[in-house]
């Protein structure tokens, strides 16, 4: 492995996982509103601070539409440079650096004193380059999982990366690979696991329901919306 290249392979996804498409189509829409001072509201009244800054954050403010548009945004700026990297590389571990740099990137943004969205966006962006089919399995199994077995959100919608780390052991088996997705996992549970744990207290506590959780979350209503339309 060529160090200079595995270092720039990384700093580059990170700079470009650093930028906040949150904060900048906020800034364009609305220039006067303050994303570190948004609270997730619940139709039952009350609510919560919401901790990280990107799509769930802008989409309080600027409403669903543009919450799934940055959702995607957040989606495509890791998925992007991580397959231009293993495109320009093929056979070369290059682009998992890549990847893991553009997820640190939006979790501890440079640009914004490192602090950015919970990283469930562009874990998804770097997994789709690394194996798109074991995400599709993934997530289709977490949905299933979270909303018809254990009727739990937050396995819902983190349950898709879980299970990318057996599917990559059971399916791909090289060690580059698992270590990415464990680490990828772990990233993302530093930035996203407090705050949905105080959702999961919500809803036990009766202040929020887990369809109206869903609703709260761009990911979530882009699910929403999916499996309705299977349903027709």
């Amino acid at each position: 492995m060529d160090v200079l290249l595995a270092i720039g392979s990384a700093m580059g996804g990170y700079l470009v996982g650093s930028i906040s498409f949150a904060r900048m189509i906020t800034h364009l829409k609305k220039p006067d509103q303050d994303l570190s001072n948004v609270e997730i509201p619940y139709d039952s009244g009350g609510g919560h601070h919401m901790a990280a800054i990107g799509a769930t954050t802008a989409s309080i403010v600027l409403g669903p539409k543009w919450g799934g548009i940055i959702t995607l945004l957040d989606l495509f700026k890791a998925f992007l440079p991580t397959l231009a990297v293993r495109l320009l590389f093929p056979g070369e571990i290059y682009f998992l650096l890549t990847g893991g740099g553009a997820i640190t990137g939006h979790i501890f943004p440079i640009y914004y004193r490192f602090k950015g969205g919970y990283g469930i966006s562009p874990v998804l962006g770097a997994f789709l380059v690394l194996d798109p089919l074991g995400v599709l399995v993934s997530n289709l199994l977490a949905m299933f999982l979270g909303y018809v077995v254990f009727r739990e959100f937050v396995i819902a919608m983190l349950g898709g990366t879980w299970i990318m780390i057996i599917w990559v052991w059971l399916v791909r088996g090289d060690p580059p690979s698992i270590l990415f997705t464990v680490i990828a996992n772990l990233l993302l549970g530093i930035a996203a696991i407090p705050e949905l744990v105080r959702h999961l207290r919500d809803r036990k506590l009766g202040k929020v329901s887990m369809k109206e959780l869903m609703k709260k979350f761009p990911m979530g209503r882009m699910t929403e919306k999916w499996l309705k339309r299977k349903n027709e």
